[in-house]
């Protein structure tokens, strides 16, 4: 018996033992529900020599399945019940992500807001002890992704617990225990209703993706555009029925010559996932470019307003990535990190320029979602662990225990609180409403309010706002909630600053 939204798997002992056979397609299997409704899926090679499938059935009801292989050890068929799943969280009651035209949502229509967390390097570090505190700490926030590379962060804290490919990095031989490792955080993140976001290959993986780093794996193991499409197949197969989402490149300036890597990726993990949402990460400051842009296989966009204090980044990116055809979902999958260096040694990212770049980002336009992220997370660091890549760059590290009580992220769980409680799918920018244009200060409208963020809470005039039943203050450090004293002046509305102090979110509720 299996549930609905809960991987299934398989296990098939082939003819023979198919040496190297992690970039061969050994196996694909196809699942029909009794509606009619079919899914092929890819097989992989696991590391006792094994054939495996993974499949979370979408329906209840019943399902047959037959795998195709030239190998006849490996042909086989059958057919298993589905059930409701016993899991009372959104991603199993709902289903897997999807993305509309402005909007994720669940695979039964439930807009989705992506609220997520960065532990790019927990794939080689964390342990399992230490990724289930992890994880229940963020779930119980109300956080429903997180952000993991799936092979080596070039910028950890080391030592790199284990390696995707092995001290040898032999490309072709992907290490057994590593990804036998990576099932377990997968698995216990999709089990507490996180979604899985994968990156498939940061840039050190393909020469020339980023010339900021001198010191990247694709200088010593480049990967050719074949291995990236087994490596995605490889992937999807493996981790597709977790409900995972790929982010295909991770900081990555594309060109001619490293797109076509990154496009054999995404090709690789299409072909083998049933539901595969694909982005690529952006480098700070950028958009998504046309050149990956015009990629079919593209179904939201991530960009990257950095690690700054300057709140023009996360406006703009927002905005520029909106004017991109066709519309896509936007998110800002890489805020300013909590407690990393603000482009100097002497000043650190605070909690206050976390939370203005979140507000900024959605409110101008990034409404599909938000990502939290601080120093001592990302990079997985202990006591007594090495930061070499990144001390100089980015501060010296607190330890991931440490960096997991920092307060920036309890407020971006606030807004996402917040904006639950609106239908935040429907939400557009409206700058033209703010009389005049302050960094930090956005306005959006949504079908059921008006949304202004101010980062110093200061008088707002607002130029014809559409209707509301009455105006509040918010404090979104807080949450405290107070009137707000308006007075009307012609079309225009004047409001009194926020009752305390700092920043505010002026809510007019219809």
């Amino acid at each position: 018996m299996a549930q609905r939204w809960q991987p299934v798997e398989w296990k098939f002992e082939p003819a023979n033992s198919h040496e190297n056979a992690y970039g061969d397609e050994l196996l694909t299997a196809t699942f029909e529900h009794e509606s009619g409704t079919t899914h092929e899926v890819s097989g992989f090679r696991y590391g006792d020599g094994t054939v495996r499938v993974r499949f979370a059935p979408p329906s209840q009801g019943r399902w047959t399945w037959e795998t195709h292989s030239t190998d006849p050890e490996l042909r086989e068929s059958g057919t298993f019940e589905a059930t409701t799943n016993r899991t009372e969280t959104a991603l199993h009651e709902h289903g897997y992500l999807v993305a509309d035209e402005r909007t994720l949502r669940h695979a039964d229509g439930t807009p989705f807001f992506w609220l997520g967390d960065t532990a790019w390097s927990a794939s080689t570090r964390a342990t399992p002890e230490e990724w289930a505190d992890y994880l229940d700490h963020r779930a119980e926030l109300g956080y429903n992704v997180v952000q993991v590379n799936a092979l080596a962060q070039h910028d950890a804290s080391i030592p790199h617990d284990r390696l995707p490919f092995g001290a040898d990095w032999e490309m072709d031989s992907p290490d057994p225990e590593y990804f036998e490792a990576l099932d377990g955080l997968v698995a216990m993140a999709h089990d507490r209703g996180i979604v899985p976001a994968l990156v498939a290959l940061w840039f050190d993986y393909v020469p020339g993706a980023n010339a900021s780093w001198d010191y990247v794996y694709a200088d010593r193991h480049p990967m050719t555009a074949a291995q990236a499409r087994r490596l995605g197949r490889y992937l999807g197969a493996r981790y597709g029925a977790y409900g995972t989402v790929w982010l295909v490149s991770g900081d990555s300036e594309f060109d001619e010559e490293s797109l076509q890597v990154y496009r054999a990726a995404a090709e690789g993990l299409r072909d083998a996932c049933t539901h595969p949402p694909l982005t690529v990460h952006q480098p700070g400051g950028q958009v998504t470019p046309a050149i990956a842009n015009d990629e079919d296989w593209l179904h939201f966009h991530m960009y990257q307003s950095g690690h700054s204090t300057d709140l023009t980044g996360p406006r703009s990116q927002a905005h520029s990535t909106r004017t991109l055809d066709p519309p896509r979902p936007v998110l800002n999958g890489e805020p300013p990190y909590e407690d990393m260096y603000n482009r100097d040694p002497d000043e650190r990212i605070d909690r206050r320029t976390v939370r203005a770049a979140g507000w900024v980002s959605v409110l101008a336009g990034a409404n599909a979602g938000l990502t939290y992220g601080a120093l001592g997370i990302w990079n997985w660091h202990r006591e007594g662990d090495a930061f070499e890549a990144g001390e100089d760059r980015w501060g010296k590290s607190a330890t991931w225990r440490e960096a997991l009580e920092f307060r920036g992220a309890e407020d971006y769980a606030r807004l996402r609180e917040i904006l639950d409680g609106f239908a935040f799918d429907s939400l557009e920018p409206r700058p033209e409403l703010l009389v005049t244009d302050e960094s930090g200060v956005e306005a959006a409208v949504l079908a059921d309010a008006l949304l202004v963020y101010a980062v110093d809470g200061h008088r707002l005039t607002l130029r014809d706002p559409p209707t509301v039943d009455f105006f509040e203050w918010v404090d979104p450090g807080t949450g405290a909630r107070r009137d707000a004293e308006v007075e009307r002046q012609g079309d225009d509305v004047r409001v009194s600053p926020a009752p305390f102090d700092g920043d505010g979110l002026l809510v007019g509720r219809r």
